[in-house]
């Protein structure tokens, strides 16, 4: 049996894109094609091919900074007790550790309010009414 190798293109290479990765690693893993077959079939080198199966589809960007103290479970909570009643919506913020026994700071609760896409509003007051609007 003799061996052969199959050619690979000589073209310039371009930059190998999310779905070219993709189907790398679909022809590879599901199909069971070779290396060079798949470096062939798209037109890529082999050292493209070789980089596809070796790394995720998208690359990962590691997250910067500090980590939240108020995680999505303590989030909800505080959001289903704000949305509760009038009460709770009007409770100052460097109230709600208390409530809650967290030991964390205002910063914290503003924090988690601006992840949930919270604001903090000057609540309206409602006009009285003339005793013209009250007939009515």
């Amino acid at each position: 049996m003799s061996e052969y190798e199959i050619p690979t293109p000589k073209t310039p290479t371009k930059p190998t894109t999310r779905d070219d990765r993709l189907r790398v690693q679909t022809l590879f893993f599901d199909a069971g094609w070779s290396k060079p077959q798949i470096a062939l079939q798209l037109n890529l080198t082999l050292d493209q091919v070789k980089y596809a199966l070796r790394h995720r589809v998208t690359p990962q960007k590691q997250r910067t900074g500090r980590r939240p103290l108020l995680g999505p479970a303590e989030r909800k909570q505080l959001i289903d007790w704000v949305c509760a009643n009038k009460k709770n919506r009007r409770t100052p913020w460097d109230q709600i550790p208390q409530i809650f026994g967290w030991e964390c700071k205002v910063y914290a609760i503003a924090t988690a309010f601006k992840k949930e896409g919270f604001s903090r509003y000057s609540a309206l007051q409602k006009p009285k009414l003339t005793p013209q609007q009250a007939k009515i």
